[in-house]
C-alpha cells in the first residue's frame, strides 16, 4: 500500500444523517411531500445532480444555480459548526500519517464545507489534497491515481458508499468498506476487499 484515499461523508464525518434526509427535507421547503425514496436516490448524486434532478422531476421554477444555493444553505451551517468526527476515525488517520502513508479526499460532497469542517475539527493538515467529483464514473478517481503517482492495486480506498465501491473495483483499487447507516450494508460488503465496522485501525 503506498497511498489512502478517504471519503468524508459516512467516513471521515458523521454527516450521512444529514445527507440521509436532506432531498425530502429541501422539497418540503417548497411544499412538496415527497416519500423517502428520493433520498435514496439522491445519495448517490453530488449536488449539482441532485439539482438538475429535483428540478425537473418537481418542476421547480427556479434556476439551477438558485435551486443549489438554497440546498447549500441548509447543509453549512452544520458543516461549519457542528459535523463531528466518526468514532476512532481520528486513530486511523494519525496511524497512517505516522508511517508516512499518503492521504487524500475523494467525496461527492461540497469541497468548501469539508474544508471548513476539517479545519474546525483540526484534521486539514494530514491530508494532501481534496478532490471532489462524481465517484458513479471512473474520472475522479483516475485524477486521484495520478495525483498519488500510484497504480490502482497501490492504493486503499475507505468509503461506504456502493457506488463510488463499484466504481473503485472495477479500476483494481481495493476498496475497505467502513460501517455507517447503510441500508443495503452487507449487499455492499460482498462487494468490498475489507471491512472495517468499528475502527480498530491497529487490529485491522
Amino acid at each position: 500500500m503506498k497511498a489512502v484515499i478517504f471519503d468524508v461523508d459516512g467516513t471521515i464525518l458523521d454527516t450521512m444523517p444529514l445527507w440521509e434526509t436532506l432531498a425530502q427535507k429541501y422539497l418540503a421547503t417548497k411544499g412538496i411531500i415527497v416519500s423517502d425514496e428520493i433520498n435514496k436516490r439522491m445519495l448517490s448524486f453530488t449536488v449539482p445532480q441532485a439539482t438538475l434532478c429535483m428540478r425537473e422531476e418537481y418542476g421547480l421554477d427556479m434556476e439551477a444555480e438558485e435551486i443549489e444555493k438554497q440546498i447549500l444553505k441548509l447543509t453549512e451551517d452544520f458543516y461549519i459548526k457542528e459535523a463531528p468526527l466518526k468514532n476512532g476515525i481520528l486513530s486511523c488517520i494519525e496511524y497512517l500519517y505516522e508511517k508516512n502513508i499518503p492521504m487524500i479526499v475523494a467525496s461527492s460532497g461540497i469541497k468548501d464545507l469539508i474544508e471548513a469542517a476539517f479545519l474546525r475539527l483540526g484534521i486539514s493538515g494530514y491530508f494532501e489534497k481534496i478532490f471532489t467529483g462524481d465517484k458513479n464514473s471512473p474520472e475522479l478517481f483516475e485524477e486521484c491515481l495520478s495525483f498519488l503517482g500510484a497504480k490502482a492495486d497501490e492504493v486503499l480506498l475507505f468509503e461506504d458508499g456502493m457506488h463510488a465501491i463499484q466504481t473503485a473495483k472495477k479500476m483494481g483499487i481495493k476498496t475497505v468498506l467502513v460501517k455507517d447507516i447503510q441500508k443495503n450494508y452487507e449487499e455492499i460488503k460482498n462487494l468490498s476487499d475489507y471491512t472495517l465496522e468499528d475502527m480498530k485501525w491497529k487490529q485491522f
